[in-house]
This record gives C-alpha cells, sequence and structure tokens, in this order.
C-alpha cells in the first residue's frame, strides 16, 4: 500500500509520539523517531509531471536492542520499505543505535500546495 506523507506522519506517531521531521531537538529520550526527506522523483504521463514521489528516510533511535523495532516495523508491515539497517554511535557514554529505513511516498500534484 502506498502512502503520502500525512499518512506516513500520522502512523510515525502512532508507533511514538516523540517523531520529529528533520532532527530531534536536544534532551529527548530515547527512544524515538525522525523522518526526512532525501530526495523527491515523479511520476510523468503524456510529458507532464502527475506525481511527486518523494523518498523518506524513517529512523528509529534507541540506546535499547533491536526489541525496540519491533513495534516500528509492525506499523509499517502493509507500506513498502528497504529492510532495516542499523549504525551505532556513542553519545554522552551510551551507546545510541541508529535503525533505519526507506519508504516511497506518492503525492498527487493537485494535493501539493
Amino acid at each position: 500500500m502506498s502512502i503520502n506523507i500525512e499518512q506516513l506522519r500520522r502512523l510515525l506517531k502512532a508507533v511514538n509520539t516523540r517523531t520529529f521531521r528533520g532532527k530531534a531537538p536536544p534532551g529527548i529520550p530515547y527512544p524515538y523517531i525522525v523522518y526526512s526527506n532525501i530526495s523527491v522523483g515523479k511520476k510523468v504521463a503524456s510529458g507532464k509531471t502527475v506525481k511527486l514521489m518523494p523518498l523518506y528516510q524513517v529512523s528509529l533511535f534507541t540506546t535499547g536492542t533491536e526489541i525496540d523495532l519491533l513495534p516500528l516495523e509492525s506499523a509499517l508491515s502493509n507500506v513498502p520499505h528497504t529492510d532495516f539497517m542499523s549504525i551505532q554511535g556513542d553519545e554522552n557514554d551510551d551507546t545510541v543505535t541508529n535503525f533505519f529505513t526507506q519508504i516511497r511516498l506518492i503525492e498527487d500534484l493537485e494535493n501539493v500546495k
């Protein structure tokens, strides 16, 4: 099932109310979700762009383990996305893991203002 940005926001906030676009504010407790636009594709028919197809990265930042990822993975079960990958880093003597995936959205041009 393809979704648009509003549907993605609602889905992510249903998983974790600490959901932010681009970057989380300082001091937010883990886990939290960040989603970012990383590219914009388009669908062209008869020489006209009829749909925008933005690609978003969705990241779950946690000091826990892959168990923290299960609610997000479950919520995305009907949404096409890449397999989750992870990167670990250190922050304030804690190991923080960024579990991330990419989701292609569909936006009708008449809905984009």
